[in-house]
């Protein structure tokens, strides 16, 4: 039961510790994008920042099923201050792409898939999807930040990398416990279904970003590998 994990005080601690973390960051850096590195980022970058942004409405309501079910309070504490974060990534982007004129995407078809997935059924699917698409992001943001001279975009890049760096750490937290609770067979189910999100949506990810990926460093190669390294890392 979520009762039972371990630390949601300190997670929660956490969370209200960190609020306003990018107010350190020093706008005076900014060096604007040349003509080459902005064709390269602009619609990446774009689609991310789309993708982070979330009222989180839905996750919300699972979550306070879940906090009634389990009489836990503290989860739903830290749900509307992992929204928030998320929300603050956006923001930056936001700010990073209005300096630099590039246009926000209203909407994208990637992003919708991953929305209506995440609104079918339940906080666990939820935090799963949430899960899949921050792991990628670690490799992406590092991939970005490789892909410019822009030492603001870096610095961007380097706080958004730590802060998901623990959303993952504690999502996991979240997803073994539930998992745990699984008759043998069905966690075997739930798990291989989880791999077969991850390997899609890294597919998708890889072909849909992949100038920048290959601008960062990366080879198709070694961004895939990578991923997974950073998947089994975490689940394994």
């Amino acid at each position: 039961m979520i009762a039972k994990l371990p630390d949601l005080d300190e997670w929660k601690k956490y969370f209200l510790h960190n609020e306003g973390n990018f107010q350190k960051i020093t706008w005076s850096d900014n060096h604007f994008l040349s003509k080459e590195e902005k064709e390269c980022i602009s619609i990446s970058i774009a689609k991310f920042q789309l993708g982070e942004y979330s009222e989180g409405k839905k996750l919300i309501d699972f979550c306070e099923n879940y906090a009634q079910r389990y009489k836990d309070k503290t989860i739903k504490k830290i749900t509307n201050l992992f929204i928030r974060e998320e929300q603050a990534h956006s923001y930056i982007l936001k700010r990073f792409m209005d300096s630099n004129n590039i246009a926000i995407l209203e909407k994208h078809w990637t992003d919708n898939l991953f929305r209506s997935i995440r609104s079918l059924a339940g906080y666990e699917l939820s935090i799963t999807v949430l899960i899949t698409a921050e792991i990628i992001a670690l490799t992406y943001y590092d991939a970005l930040s490789k892909a410019t001279q822009s030492k603001l975009l870096k610095n961007i890049c380097l706080k958004i990398i730590e802060e998901e760096k623990k959303h993952v750490l504690y999502e996991s937290m979240l997803l073994k416990s539930l998992r745990k609770q699984k008759l043998p067979l069905y966690k075997f189910v739930i798990e291989l279904g989880h791999k077969c999100l991850f390997f899609s949506s890294l597919l998708l990810v890889l072909l849909d970003h992949r100038a920048v990926i290959l601008r960062g460093g990366f080879t198709s190669y070694s961004f895939w590998s990578q991923n997974w390294e950073e998947f089994y890392k975490v689940f394994d």
